[in-house]
């Protein structure tokens, strides 16, 4: 028995692949709108729930090391060092930070994905932020009953407003090479970051409040503009990820409500 789950789990990504392409055939041959939607969320939950049976098995066998994982993150919850201290400029309300455990993610690749276990049922929407115990880690893109998918910083489409408090605003981005860098573009010339200035997310209140994303290691300024465009170090390590938090803004009606009115 052990055999077999040691093979299948060496083997899921083919087995994955197979499914995909399975999907894929299946998708082809519908060409009504909404059905193809329908198929598109039934091929999400069931390779989702592949990847989570897989999972499962792989830290049976492994249950020391899972243990002390939850073991750090129960003391992180407990000494609330999930929850970033926001900088000066931020007038962020209230949030609940929900622990989502990862099942499958990827860092070394130009465009690397995140997979949930926890879904709508669990009070996940799409367009929550994913914070860890660290700093930022990405945006909430799609909920089953049961799983998530997200987009991490580590994504071409993952790119966020961030800020040096005193500093100014200016564009996050990972332009798919080491996944411990990501470039901040845009910050205006007179403001030079610093080796060491705190970089912190700066994203809709709706999304996450003012996260911490990294430090400046280097600058320099664009010659067309003579903006600067900063180096930053990640805080989230994004090779090793097991619990996150994803955030939920406590008055989200009264938010809108607000947003609705102002337009």
């Amino acid at each position: 028995m052990r055999q077999l789950i040691l093979f299948l789990s060496k083997y899921r990504n083919t087995l994955l692949l197979i499914v995909l392409v399975a999907f894929s055939l299946l998708r082809h041959a519908f060409k009504n709108p909404v059905a193809e939607h329908r198929i598109n969320r039934v091929g999400f939950s069931t390779i989702a729930s592949v990847q989570n049976t897989l999972f499962g098995w792989k830290q049976y066998w492994n249950l020391s090391a899972v243990n002390e994982e939850l073991a750090r993150e129960n003391a992180a919850l407990r000494a609330g060092s999930y929850l970033n201290k926001a900088p000066a400029f931020a007038n962020a309300p209230g949030y609940d930070y929900l622990p989502v455990q990862v099942i499958e993610f990827s860092f070394n690749k130009s465009n690397n994905h995140l997979l949930l276990n926890a879904g709508s049922q669990d009070g996940i929407e799409p367009g929550m932020g994913l914070v860890s115990s660290e700093g930022w880690v990405g945006t909430v893109v799609e909920t089953s009953a049961n799983f998530s998918s997200a987009i991490p910083l580590l994504h071409k489409k993952g790119s966020i407003g961030a800020r040096i408090p005193g500093k100014g605003l200016g564009e996050l981005r990972w332009d798919g090479n080491n996944y411990q860098q990501a470039k901040l573009f845009d910050i205006q010339r007179e403001h030079e970051p610093a080796v060491g200035d705190t970089v912190f997310s700066f994203t809709r209140a709706s999304v996450a409040p003012p996260t911490i994303v990294g430090w400046v290691e280097s600058a320099r300024q664009n010659e067309e503009d003579l903006s600067w465009v900063a180096t930053i170090r990640l805080a989230h390590d994004f090779s090793n990820m097991s619990w996150l938090y994803a955030c939920r803004i406590i008055h989200k009606e009264d938010l809108e409500t607000l947003s609705t009115s102002e337009q």
